[in-house]
């Protein structure tokens, strides 16, 4: 049996209302203003617009991964496309509701119109109820793909009205191409040795593993308890389950040498109301971190306690050396600002069609690089989604790697087929071109009906 590190940790009584509050109360009235670098609240909204042009229609349609794609009409026959989180399936329905809030809007007025859709949005659910309700914003799916969607197509149109990348228009560009982690869903130890020689055949240099508790252990290595101080129920290792982690790490790790990165996601399932104490988090984040392992050559821990125990995920983040990262279902920079003030993790990681779009993520990454935090993006989106978070990551400083989802769904070799305009083949030994064509940079092609998406429908 390994040594497995051991330290004694007391979970603290403040709720995850309390901490917000405490620590992110002003940002809320404030907005983002105060935070805005550089490139200020100019090329946030691009002044007054490009006068004359506005919405006039909005239509919807899917492939066969990601989310709902829509397609936003102007009076200038100029046409912009956004992409709702996948996982989102209200999008359909918040897309109907909020058309008529911006039909007739300029859609170069990217922060007004967000504000809009934002607004509308909150008329109907609360953003303050941590309840677990299906309709309340803090329901994981988060219930902002619609919102983020509108806002990523509006972006889109603005870079074609003024003839440049979104890139350009949210600046500046630190990356031309930008480094790919692949996902690897959970496999059994004698299937992964293949799942594995295929990224590496790709050129994929930057790897992530799924390693549910559920899958790799028995019933008996682990139990469920209630423990004093939590919020939440406690799933508590034994032994036995962090041997049985870290021997598929271990064996990830020898298919793919000591020299590339390689995180972890799904000790307890995504969106799971039982998580680990602090205690158990503590002792498998020490025990991946061993080179022969997990390791500490750039990867991380994804959710290792959900993100909204932020008490308990800051004692585990300042309890190990192993990089802890969280922030895939986070909506908009004041979720973001209190776990950056409070070293809450490591490293940040938006999604952009749940975080608020292209241009809050991009700010929210700012704000956490100034205070020691790293950002890597996730995306199981489709090819609208992966497109504008390369526009986004270009601008993020010591940016690590933005993620491809769909690798085993065989989508990693049609993205670019649907879409023209871009580089071709858009992967390139584990790393993607940023587009340089105005807005996205790129335009749908009729292969997009062979993959699910046969025709655009009105909203």
């Amino acid at each position: 049996m390994r040594n497995i590190a051991r330290k004694n940790i007391g979970p603290s009584s403040m709720g995850r209302r309390d901490f917000l509050r405490k620590a992110g109360a002003a940002v809320g009235a404030a907005g983002l203003t105060g935070i805005m670098g550089p490139f200020d609240v100019a090329k946030a909204a691009i002044g007054d617009g490009e006068r004359g042009i506005y919405i006039t229609d909005m239509y919807r349609t899917k492939l066969s991964v990601g989310g709902i794609i829509i397609r936003i009409d102007t009076n200038k026959g100029i046409s912009g496309y956004g992409e709702c989180r996948d996982v989102d399936s209200f999008s359909a329905t918040d897309l109907a509701n909020l058309k008529s809030t911006i039909i007739g809007m300029n859609p170069t007025q990217v922060d007004k119109v967000f504000a809009a859709v934002n607004n509308k949005i909150l008329d109907y659910y609360n953003p303050h109820n941590p309840s677990r309700d299906s309709n309340s914003m803090y329901s994981i799916p988060r219930r902002s793909g619609a919102m983020c969607g509108i806002e990523m197509a509006c972006w889109d149109i603005t870079g074609k009205v003024y003839n440049v990348p979104i890139w350009k228009l949210i600046g500046p560009k630190l990356h031309d191409k930008i480094q790919i982690y692949c996902d690897t869903d959970q496999k059994g130890a004698t299937s992964l040795p293949g799942f594995v020689e295929t990224r590496l055949n790709l050129g994929f240099k930057w790897f992530k593993a799924d390693m549910y508790l559920s899958s790799l252990c028995n019933s008996d290595d682990y139990y469920r308890q209630k423990k004093d101080g939590y919020p939440y129920e406690c799933y508590v290792l034994k032994d036995s389950a962090i041997e049985k982690v870290i021997d598929y790490a271990s064996l990830y790790r020898r298919l793919i040498g000591p020299d590339y990165p390689l995180a972890s996601d799904h000790y307890q399932g995504w969106g799971s109301e039982i998580n680990l104490d602090v205690e158990s988090a503590i002792k498998l984040a020490n025990a991946m971190s061993d080179p022969s392992c997990q390791g500490m050559t750039g990867g991380w821990m994804e959710d290792i306690i959900q993100w909204w125990y932020p008490e308990q995920l800051a004692q585990v983040t300042a309890g190990t050396d192993m990089p802890i990262l969280t922030g895939e279902d986070m909506y908009r920079f004041q979720e973001l600002k209190p776990y950056a003030d409070n070293k809450v993790m490591d490293f940040f990681h938006p999604d952009q069609a749940t975080f608020g779009g292209i241009h809050e993520p991009r700010l929210a990454a700012l704000y956490a690089y100034e205070r020691g935090m790293l950002t890597a993006l996730h995306c199981s989106g489709g090819p609208f989604s992966f497109i504008a978070s390369l526009h986004i990551a270009a601008g993020i400083p010591e940016f690590l790697a933005l993620e491809f989802h769909y690798l085993d769904n065989g989508a990693y070799w049609w993205f670019d087929t649907v879409l023209d305009g871009i580089p071709k083949p858009l992967f390139d030994d584990g790393y993607c071109a940023v587009p340089n064509g105005p807005g996205l940079g790129i335009t749908p092609n009729a292969n997009m009906s062979s993959y699910g998406a046969s025709s655009w429908t009105r909203v």
